[in-house]
């Protein structure tokens, strides 16, 4: 990767600053007492002691972050605009008592907040990037020709459950295949049946897509099914009994017009498939930029920082 640059964390001043947000110092040196109270002293090296043991590990691993991911992502526009639009969505539902909302959430100011948010979208792009720059020729032609195909158009029946029993629904959607089977219209028993307000007075019509577009069950049965087929059972997903007919099929487009895609699908798999990989990407990227950490408290509290991450989207897998 360019501009890599060396990062270094030790028992400094500096250190002491970088975790507690604070401005210039009038110490000379760490040893020097900071505060007095009561006839006890404490240095500057004995307050960072204490920061470091304590606060130590998401303070240090977001202001690591914040040094690459502002190196790499320096006035994204894609990123700026992100952050704008999330701040905007949040304005509109606390919009009487914006300030207070901030205070009560424990930021200072909505320049805070960007900050936080700023470094999210950094982390998931950075990850990403990191991810497509990675894969291998073989896994891009494996995922094509496997997981790839062409788009495919349909209409659907949906009977839903959300009003009426499910034993119901599934009764209906098998009386109107019946109906199909003796040759009445699909179309126009989806605009005299179909509880999808979106596509029922197109008769159904949803256009073209492509696998991952729509739930599993349907995207399976669709894509089984031959041009001016319907299923002969009804579909179940979640939404409720869908009768299905497929009514056209695109041929496959060649890799070199869609790799560009197909990576962002991988990788979009790939995080999918393993939670931790978020993770453990994030710190392939720091390798990569350099990163040192020579306190040993802290090197420690990082490690135990990067378990816990691990620990966590295990447990939520």
């Amino acid at each position: 990767m360019k501009n890599k640059i060396l990062l270094s964390v030790g028992i400094t001043m500096g250190a002491v600053l970088l975790l507690t947000g604070c401005g210039k110092a009038d110490l000379k040196n760490g040893s020097e007492v900071a505060i007095k109270v009561n006839g006890e002293k404490l240095s500057a090296d004995d307050i960072y002691k204490i920061l470091k043991e304590k606060y130590s590990k998401q303070v240090i691993v977001d202001e690591i972050d914040k040094i690459i991911f502002n190196t790499m992502y320096k006035d994204d526009e894609e990123i700026e605009k992100q952050v704008e639009e999330q701040i905007e969505y949040y304005k509109a539902q606390y919009s009487t008592n914006w300030e207070d909302t901030l205070k009560s959430a424990g930021y200072e100011s909505e320049d805070e907040l960007k900050d936080e948010m700023r470094l999210s979208y950094q982390r998931d792009k950075a990850v990403k990037d990191y991810l497509k720059d990675n894969l291998s020729e073989n896994e891009i032609n494996t995922y094509y020709k496997d997981e790839i195909s062409g788009e495919i158009s349909a209409k659907h029946i949906l009977i839903s459950t959300s009003d009426r029993e499910e034993s119901e629904a599934e009764s209906l959607a098998k009386d109107i295949i019946k109906k199909l089977d003796k040759g009445e219209k699909f179309e126009d028993l989806a605009k005299e049946y179909s509880d999808d307000t979106g596509s029922k007075d197109s008769g159904g019509d949803l256009g073209y897509f492509g696998k991952g577009e729509m739930v599993s069950e349907f995207e399976d049965a669709a894509y089984g099914l031959k041009v001016d087929e319907y299923t002969k059972e009804p579909v179940k997903t979640t939404y409720g009994y869908h009768i299905i007919l497929k009514t056209g099929e695109k041929e496959k487009q060649e890799l070199k017009d869609i790799k560009d895609t197909v990576k962002e699908k991988l990788v979009e798999k790939k995080l999918s498939d393993d939670k931790t990989l978020k993770v453990t990407t994030l710190q392939d990227i720091r390798k990569d930029y350099g990163l040192k950490i020579k306190d040993s408290v802290l090197k420690s509290k990082y490690n135990e920082y990067i378990e816990e991450e691990i620990e966590y989207y295990n447990s939520a897998n």
